[in-house]
């Protein structure tokens, strides 16, 4: 009977201190909204800020922030030309920074033919 009363009084307590496993809120909101208004993507803003994607979607959602890519900005045949014919002589990475686009979005286009 000692024994198990010993038991209750030694993990009873810490039990109790570790059942709250909520994250502490690092008031990331402003910080997810800027950078999505720049048009980074929800990938980049997370090596950035080291939070998770849920996060950031948590927080565009509630703001209407979510679709700022192809969707809302829809390439002309023009443009997907001039990346495939920029993406010849340079890398998809001066291409991306050159046209202001994603990595993805010119790796998409750099071998477009119309």
């Amino acid at each position: 009977m000692l024994f198990f009363l010993s038991f209750i009084i030694i993990f009873v307590p810490i039990t109790l201190i570790t059942t709250n496993k909520m994250a502490r809120p690092r008031h990331l909101k402003n910080q997810v909204l800027s950078l999505r208004a720049e048009g980074k993507s929800y990938r980049a803003i997370q090596k950035e800020l080291n939070c998770s994607r849920g996060t950031i979607n948590y927080h565009c959602k509630d703001n209407d922030m979510t679709d700022t890519g192809m969707k809302v900005h829809p390439l002309t045949k023009e443009l997907k030309l001039q990346i495939a014919e920029h993406c010849i002589t340079t890398t998809s990475a001066k291409a991306s920074e050159h046209f202001g686009l994603s990595l993805s979005t010119i790796k998409k286009y750099r071998k477009y033919q119309g």
